[in-house]
């Protein structure tokens, strides 16, 4: 897979008081874009439910460069920029274009799988260790250490 992306049509609801996109509707649809390459690959939000797991974010960073209105159309890119060697923890990659093509949003997220039952970061099934590896890579894809959250 050389890419893996989507396209949004950006509503009344992801509008904030200023007239533009809300950070948080940035982050929500990038979100669903994540899940749908795992829906995609067999990993419905209820197979996580029934493993017990969910991915969940330990940094969030958004690099904000155009404005973006109510209903216009963007691509959200989804690339992963680093992985440890077993799956523990992950960064990824999302940029929001317009239809234009420029860049309007960068969005950097660092993550952990988390045990549901216990709270505590854990490794992923081989399964879903595998659909992070379908993932395109950014071309500076690190490796990362199991403990990198944690630092």
């Amino acid at each position: 897979m050389n890419e893996y992306s989507k396209t949004y049509e950006i509503r009344w609801s992801d509008i904030d008081a200023n007239g533009h996109v809300n950070y948080s509707a940035y982050i929500d649809a990038a979100g669903d874009l994540r899940y749908h390459l795992f829906t995609k690959h067999g990993f419905p939000p209820a197979v996580f439910t029934q493993l017990g797991v969910d991915p969940i974010y330990t940094s969030i960073n958004g690099r904000f460069m155009r404005e973006v209105l109510m209903g216009e159309t963007v691509t959200i890119t989804y690339l992963l920029s680093g992985l440890s060697p077993q799956g523990g923890c992950w960064k990824v990659h999302h940029d929001v274009l317009k239809a234009n093509g420029k860049k309007a949003v960068s969005i950097d997220l660092e993550g952990a799988m988390l045990d549901l039952s216990t709270r505590k970061p854990i490794l992923p099934t081989p399964g879903l260790f595998q659909t992070f590896n379908l993932i395109p890579r950014t071309p500076g894809f690190e490796e990362l250490s199991e403990t990198h959250w944690s630092k």
